[in-house]
Order: C-alpha cells, then structure tokens, then sequence
C-alpha cells in the first residue's frame, strides 16, 4: 500500500496528484468556508437593513440609526432567551442569535464559491477571445449564472432564515421546516425568487473578476513575478470589489425583497413593483439600504476569500499534474 508521509512526516510530491480542476475547487471550497465563519454576523445584519422599512421620502433619522436598532432587536431577542432558560451563558445565547442561519448560508458560500472558481477556470482556458478583458469578463459572468441558478434555492433559505429572528412567529425552525413551509405553501418555483435580479448581480462578480485578473496581469509583468504578495493580493481584492460593488449594488436589495416575499400580501411583488416601491418611499437611496454594512462586510470577507483562494492555489500547484 502506497503511503503519502515519509519518515520526516512530509509529503512526497510525486506522491501526492491533483489535477487542476482538484485545486480550484480546493481553493474555492477553503476559500468559502474560512470567510462564511468570520463574516456571517455582517451578513446578517446586511440582509435586516435590506428589509428594514424605510423611512418615508423627505424624513430624516439619526446616523447609524437603523443599525443600532438591529443590534438592540439581536441583543433583547438573546436575552428574553436567556431569561427562558439559563442552561447555557449569556453569550452562548447571543452567539446564536448573531450566527443564526449560519448553516445555509456555510453551505450556499462553500458550493458557490467551489463552483463558481471550478467554472471560472474551465471558462477562461476556453479562451473565448484574445482580449484578456474580454475573456475574463465573459468567462466569470458564464460562472455566476451557472452558480447562480444552481445556489438560488440557498439564498432563499437563507435570506428568509437571516432575515427573522428567531423568536418571530414566521420564522423557521430549521433548514428543513424552511423546505417544507415553501414546498407545501408556495411551491417549488418559490425556491427561485430574485433569480432574475441575482443574475444581473452576476455582472458585479464578472467586473470584479475582470478588474482582478487585469490589476494581477499588471503586478505581474512589473514585478516579473507570477506570484503575487499578501498585500498585493489584498489591494487588488479590496478595490476591484468597491468598484464593482457601487455599480451593481441596487439589484442586491431589490433580490433581497422578493426572496423574502411570501406570498403573505394582496399585491404581488414584481422587480418592477419593488423598484417603484423603493423609489417612492426612500427615493434613490433606497436602492442603497444596508451599504454600508455590506462595505464593512464584503471588503473584508473579499479580501479573505481571495487571500484563502491563492495561498491555497499557490501551494498546491507542486502538486498539479499536467493534463
């Protein structure tokens, strides 16, 4: 039997093969998982901006206001847990309450980010076209609507669990009580709210990749190096994300709202009837509920993921065979 460790407890490299689909996947698996745990209060808290109520046209409130009121609502519904049952300590109770709907949302991030590397990297050697520009940009908006349709189904889950709280009348109990609830009173086409608003958000990613893999080309050629530096890769995350994210920011609200619609009003909700209704009620800045709270999210949960995804990429490329 073939063994992988030597007597010095490391890893021959001749006896450890990956392919290069293996790595890209590897990355983007690792890459999804470490920026899930670290980012997902930010998340959540993003997600009850997004269907917070607005505020009517012309009114003004406090700075910081409405995010101060979702930490009071996190922080009572933790105590009045507390209160119920004192088995476990204070902040083990809030803890949950900050981490609710971690699991859909570990389970979305690590299936899209795997997929979506996987798809980037089978798309991009397919060289579409010799533009580099061209290539990237088409080759990570073919990804993200692929992953975007196939994941859609999570981010419903996800949007609906995040975005209640626990204690609240609708909320689901759990991932399963949320598959059931939607099967059996809306119907599996419900599991595909905000696809359409999710697909315009695919261009976010594909300007992002596109500034990236052209600022990476940059360094690259200047520094003679096809290993970019911690830093350099956090630089190149970080603006390509802002850039992007400015641009199509408004379709991440608007998907958020209609996953979130239940079928619980007298009007149906359409992109149009939502964009009309935030348009009224808050005017443009509606459109950019719960920004700021995504900047603080997104940078550094960009900036994670892409750091995971090439340090991991990096070191196992000794291993890639040559297909």
């Amino acid at each position: 039997m073939n063994t992988f460790i030597d007597h010095d407890g490391v890893v021959p490299k001749e006896s450890l093969q990956l392919s290069r689909r293996q790595i890209e996947a590897t990355g983007g698996l690792t890459a999804g998982c470490i920026t899930t745990l670290v980012t997902h209060p930010l998340d959540l808290i993003k997600i009850r901006l997004q269907l917070s109520h607005s505020h009517p046209r012309g009114t003004s409130h406090r700075a910081f206001e409405p995010i101060l009121n979702i930490f009071k609502k996190i922080n009572e519904d933790a105590l009045q847990d507390f209160k119920k049952t004192q088995k476990l300590s204070g902040l083990t109770h809030l803890l949950r309450h900050y981490y609710r709907g971690i699991t859909p949302n570990l389970v979305g991030n690590i299936s899209a980010w795997g997929l979506y590397f996987t798809l980037y990297s089978e798309f991009k050697s397919l060289q579409f076209t010799s533009n580099p520009s061209v290539n990237y940009f088409s080759s990570s908006t073919l990804a993200g609507m692929s992953t975007s349709l196939l994941t859609n189904p999570l981010w419903v889950l996800k949007t609906r669990i995040l975005g209640s709280s626990k204690n609240d009348s609708k909320a689901y109990k759990s991932i399963a009580d949320g598959v059931v609830s939607i099967l059996r009173k809306e119907g599996v086409l419900s599991f595909w709210r905000g696809s359409i608003p999710s697909l315009f958000s695919v261009f976010q990613g594909s300007l992002q990749f596109t500034f990236y893999d052209n600022y990476k080309n940059f360094i690259s050629k200047r520094y003679d190096t096809e290993q970019l530096t911690t830093a350099q890769y956090i630089y190149g995350s970080a603006f390509s994300k802002i850039f992007s994210m400015l641009i199509m920011y408004p379709t991440q609200v608007v998907r958020s709202i209609l996953q979130n619609y239940q079928g619980d009003s007298k009007q149906e909700r359409t992109i149009r009837s939502v964009a009309r209704h935030l348009w009224k009620e808050d005017g443009p800045r509606g459109f950019y509920k719960g920004l700021s709270a995504n900047i603080l999210r997104v940078v550094p949960a960009t900036c994670v993921t892409f750091v995971v995804y090439e340090t991991v990429r990096d070191n196992l490329r000794k291993y890639e065979t040559r297909e």
